[in-house]
């Protein structure tokens, strides 16, 4: 809903994204220190390689500050961003509208949120090849610098905000209370062993699904990343070490690197502030110890934090001083806020070898070149040797909250939750430089070791085909033979069957019925939010033995996965329903379903480790 034409006085943050040099061959080179048949396989880049590598051309940046000055803004006003791809400039609308020859308007979401934006801008065509993106414009990116209301509200009604819970279908569901305080009585407890894996999962059950071990030898890094006011509580780590991992002592901790203020804060426990930490926690520190869990817990418990502020928090050149971050989706920090954490972590922290992060967001909440700006950062972390795995998502075919859309391609973002529409794809599973994560379940009854199935008990898998990323080489033989082979029988009205984009998930592994201390109780718990990290631990173990034998950590996985399939499980049934639809189908080779399948460590250790 379109409201008044905001005061012309008022300053917009401007943030003049710049084309960066050699993007166009960034898939190139990551696939050469990524892909198992190159032989610079392994050889990742460092940082500081990356930054001259992308940085925009300088006659790029001195053309954009040129014409800015002849438009009368001061040099004084135009910073330029830390990895050089970003100028930087704090202008009043009428400015602004003059510069961009647009009008701002401000315009209210259903939700009562205000944004400010314009319906089209230019720029001369001579500066157009030097400019990427300029933010806040088309997209509803940004709230008004200047007004003190709009200064003093919280991040609440933005679209998507990870910690959350009100808005991220991607945090775990809770099953009955097993044991402790609030246990079901209609529950029988059951003891853990792997006789009762179809009904509660455990570490051991893990192991024994995906034939791996306890690891030994402490010499890899594995990163879970949280966003406040999610938090874990060490009674609950404690509770949990006692009942399913006595070999890890009490008090046991992950490794705590805080960005942007983020705290593992204590003063408001439920399951919806305690049961995702919790769960990636516990399972990510049982499946790896003795190797130790970083926490990258991110964001203040005034603003909370977005993807873009943690990867500021591992990459100094990501920063909204020199980033692109975006005021709508991401936090802003310094947070000015009462309370609000006072600086900025920019570049803070070094990046594990593999990180997991069990959150996510529609495509269709984000601008698609938001999410091409924010991949191409996961493409540059995994030239460093850095493994990225994201849920796929907990709704089937629907996307986050099981919202289905109800314009062709979810344009425009307008949501049908509950009912039929075009499938909603998730993002960032949906980045063609993510390991996208799916979830199984033992089937009913079923042994620990025979074949899972896709999970549908309490949640489905989420996956797909993105509206946003085109289909990447590494993928393009398995999705020709699914389509070959198994084609849907869905039209382009449901779903993008163009045959030519990015499939997700990848990978999968179990998102069901994993046994979880929470608030002082051990409940069953559901949701990629398990699959992602069990995953992210096989390749912590396998990252082990190849920094034991000298060798480098793995980093972007999937080129290796998709040209090794059979070292990974197939899952060959079950679904994943939503937008009044079965969805898909789960059916020999990937599908957008389980992906490839499951880990087994066995298969998978041999040839990782005949890699360079």
């Amino acid at each position: 809903m379109q409201d008044a034409k905001p005061d012309g006085r008022i300053t917009l943050p401007v943030r003049i994204g710049l084309t960066e040099s050699n993007l166009h061959r960034g898939d190139e080179i990551l696939m050469e220190v990524s892909d198992p048949a190159s032989k610079k396989y392994g050889k990742h880049l460092t940082a500081e390689e990356i930054i001259e590598l992308f940085a925009p051309a300088p006659e790029s940046i001195d053309a954009v500050r040129s014409w800015l000055v002849s438009s009368g803004i001061e040099s004084s006003r135009i910073s330029l961003s830390r990895g050089r791809n970003w100028l930087n400039v704090n202008a009043s609308i009428t400015e602004v509208e003059a510069l961009l020859k647009t009008e701002y308007k401000v315009y209210e979401h259903s939700t009562g949120q205000k944004h400010i934006a314009c319906e089209e801008y230019s720029v001369p065509q001579d500066l157009s090849e030097h400019i990427d993106l300029i933010m806040p414009t088309v997209h509803f990116d940004t709230k008004i610098v200047g007004d003190p209301e709009q200064r003093k509200e919280k991040r609440d009604g933005q679209s998507f905000q990870p910690g959350n819970s009100d808005n991220n279908g991607f945090l775990p569901k809770k099953g009955p209370t097993i044991i402790g305080p609030g246990a079901d009585p209609d529950v029988a407890p059951q003891p853990f062993a792997l006789s009762t894996c179809d009904t509660q999962i455990t570490p051991d059950c893990l192991r024994a699904l995906y034939n791996f071990t306890n690891g030994t030898l402490a010499k890899s890094s594995y990163g879970i990343v949280e966003y406040t006011p999610q938090a874990y509580l060490q009674s609950d780590l404690n509770l949990f070490y006692s009942n399913l991992a006595r070999q890890i002592p009490s008090g046991t901790a992950p490794t705590l690197d805080s960005i942007d203020g983020g705290v593992d804060q204590t003063s408001t426990q439920s399951f919806d502030d305690n049961g995702e930490s919790d769960l990636d926690l516990q399972y990510a520190i049982a499946l790896v110890y003795p190797q130790k869990v970083t926490l990258y817990q991110t964001g203040d418990l005034v603003e909370g934090a977005s993807f873009n502020n943690f990867l500021d928090g591992i990459d100094s050149s990501y920063c909204t001083s020199g980033g692109g971050d975006n005021p709508t989706y991401d936090a802003t920090y310094p947070d000015p806020n009462s309370g609000g954490y006072k600086s900025q972590d920019c570049g803070k922290y070094t990046a594990a070898s593999v990180i997991s992060t069990s959150y996510g967001s529609n495509e269709a909440d984000l601008t698609a070149a938001y999410e091409v700006r924010q991949c191409n950062e996961y493409m540059k972390l995994g030239m460093q040797g850095v493994t990225i795995l994201y849920s796929s998502g907990d709704n089937g075919v629907a996307g986050n909250g099981a919202e289905c859309c109800t314009k062709a391609k979810c344009a425009g973002g307008t949501y049908n939750t509950g009912k039929s529409g075009t499938f909603n794809p998730s993002f960032p599973g949906t980045c063609p430089y993510v390991t996208s994560v799916g979830a199984t379940q033992i089937v009913s009854g079923a042994s620990v070791t025979a074949p899972e199935e896709a999970c549908e008990t309490v949640i489905y898998s989420g996956g797909g085909f993105s509206n946003v990323f085109a289909m990447p080489s590494y993928q393009s033989s398995a999705v020709k033979s699914y389509f070959a082979n198994h084609k849907p029988s869905y039209t382009a009205t449901q779903y993008n069957n163009s045959q030519t984009v990015r499939g997700y998930p990848d990978v999968a592994a179990n998102g069901a019925n994993y046994a979880v201390a929470v608030d002082g109780s051990i409940s069953l718990v559901y949701g990629t939010s398990a699959s992602s990290p069990t995953f992210g631990s096989v390749i912590t173990l396998i990252n082990e033995q190849r920094v034991n034998a000298g060798k480098a950590a793995v980093g972007f996985i999937n080129p290796t996965l998709y040209a090794n399939p059979t070292i990974l499980n197939d899952i060959t049934s079950g679904g994943n329903q939503g937008c009044g639809t079965a969805g898909f189908t789960a059916v020999s080779g990937w599908d957008p379903v389980t992906g490839l399948g499951t880990p087994n460590y066995g298969k998978m250790l041999p040839v990782f480790m005949n890699l360079p």
